[in-house]
């Protein structure tokens, strides 16, 4: 690829995500299970790696498998969007979509109405669309 390898984010960062999260929306502390979240890292990194550098790609790789893998006791859906927000702003995308838009697209994920191709295409559509 002639692209530079994106800014990953690692499990420090989603954790922190996580308890920056919790902090202002409350929830239950805790972890469910490590390898979860760790396995959904390594699946973003997977798409890169075998899928292209689609950065839309990769930041619907995040959300859908950190809100899928349940990784924590609390708000995975909500460090889920945290953490494809957060890698496309390190890695030069900041416009930031609609709440609304966010909250009912990882809805439809935990309710397998949405999967990740479909939230990578409705990130593309969000962040090319002009600021209002």
């Amino acid at each position: 690829m002639n692209v530079a390898e994106p800014l990953f984010l690692t499990r420090d960062q989603i954790e922190k995500l996580h308890r920056n999260s919790l902090a202002a929306f409350g929830g239950l502390e805790g972890v469910r299970n490590e390898s979860l979240t760790d396995s959904a890292l390594a699946s973003a990194k997977n798409t890169y790696w075998y899928g292209g550098d689609d950065l839309f790609e990769i930041a619907a790789a995040y959300a859908f498998h950190l809100a899928e893998a349940q990784g924590f006791l609390d708000g995975n859906k909500r460090t889920a969007i945290g953490a494809a927000l957060t890698f496309l702003e390190l890695n030069g995308i900041s416009s930031v979509p609609d709440d609304t838009e966010l909250y009912d697209a990882m809805i439809a994920i935990a309710d397998k109405k949405l999967n990740k191709s479909g939230l990578a295409a409705m990130f593309r559509a969000a962040f090319e669309r002009p600021a209002q």
